[in-house]
């Protein structure tokens, strides 16, 4: 079967299976579009990749490439990708999927396997490439990164971390908490360190305002290990050891920023089992705007990055550059909005009315 019989039967011209095939780059009504669909299906037709590819001088294939570090366990990566795929489907594009898992070397075999697959664009999840391979991808494809640092000839998408941490942290304060603990992932990733950064601005800030006299905090404290921060997976169980660790101490912290919210989602689950409750024994914030925050009891109050506009802003830039030659890079960075829950002593909200 050819696409001249799948048009004979439908009563429209070849052109019109095209578009009907491609999404594009023509519309066609939605009567059209149902009589070749039904010619198709009827006819078992099935279009030529191959062909089309030889023929647009395209895959239409996009790579994404993730570091989740926790393997699957950030619910970032997962809500991300997949509204990225939901957009490139849109658009006529099919998706491969890797994870770096933190690992340069696995970060590169994905990045060279791809570009071996003649992907028309890629988009990097907080991946970082050595120089020699970000100037092989100039040459070759478009690519938008998800991240603070890129080379300055590739699209960068990122919210801002710093800020959203020093908002998780002054809205604690508010409570009035003076020692609030961060439970981090490592904090050589850029995102955790932005938090991190923004956690201990509003926390110096609470000082100089309340006089050195004060002794909210000793400087000392700010560091791995000395007293407010503990590092962990990137996970539930991550969160949940760390926060142990923090609440586990004599002169534990009222309060816990988590650099995620599956974190600070384990950091409840660790004041549970240490019989303090939240929010009363300590305050609990996340940061992403996973869905699962608004499900724990008490609710998550959480950082939310615009998750879904970001992948879908991410996905809608990299196919400008593909289908237009000499587009110029862009530069995005998201503001994020603090969420208010019960997890912080905010009045908790009703999921259903």
């Amino acid at each position: 079967m050819t696409r001249n019989d799948v048009a004979r039967l439908a009563g429209t011209s070849p052109a019109v299976v095209s578009y009907v095939i491609n999404n594009g780059p023509r519309p066609v009504s939605a009567a059209a579009r149902q009589r070749v669909l039904d010619a198709i299906k009827q006819l078992g037709y099935r279009p030529n990749a191959v062909a089309r590819s030889l023929r647009s001088r395209r895959s239409w294939t996009i790579g994404v490439i993730a570091s989740d570090s926790a393997g699957g366990k950030s619910p970032f990566f997962g809500q991300f990708t997949r509204a990225c795929e939901e957009v490139a489907w849109q658009r006529g594009y099919s998706v491969l999927f890797g994870n770096s898992a933190e690992d340069p070397a696995r970060a590169e075999g994905y990045v060279r396997g791809f570009l071996e697959r003649q992907v028309d664009g890629l988009v990097l999840m907080r991946v970082p490439v050595s120089a020699d391979q970000a100037e092989e991808m100039r040459g070759r494809v478009p690519v938008v990164t998800i991240d603070h640092a890129a080379p300055p000839f590739f699209s960068r998408l990122a919210v801002d971390d710093e800020e959203g941490g020093y908002q998780a942290t002054r809205h604690l304060l508010e409570h009035g908490h003076r020692r609030i603990g961060f439970v981090g992932g490592p904090l050589d990733i850029t995102p955790v360190r932005l938090r991190a950064a923004g956690w201990r601005r509003a926390l110096q800030e609470a000082e100089a305002a309340a006089g050195s006299e004060a002794g909210l905090i000793e400087e000392a404290e700010l560091v791995k290990g000395a007293g407010l921060v503990e590092e962990g997976e990137l996970s539930l169980e991550g969160g949940y050891e760390a926060a142990l660790r923090l609440l586990s101490s004599p002169s534990r912290p009222t309060a816990l920023f988590a650099s995620i919210d599956g974190q600070a989602i384990g950091a409840m689950r660790a004041a549970a089992d240490l019989g303090l409750r939240v929010p009363g024994d300590v305050a609990v914030v996340g940061f992403d705007g996973a869905r699962e925050a608004a499900y724990t009891v008490p609710g998550l109050s959480t950082i939310s990055q615009p998750i879904d506009e970001m992948a879908r802003h991410a996905t809608e830039t990299l196919v400008g550059a593909i289908e237009s030659e000499g587009v110029e890079p862009v530069t995005k960075i998201f503001s994020a909005t603090l969420v208010t829950r019960g997890s912080c002593g905010c009045p908790e909200p009703r999921l259903h009315r």
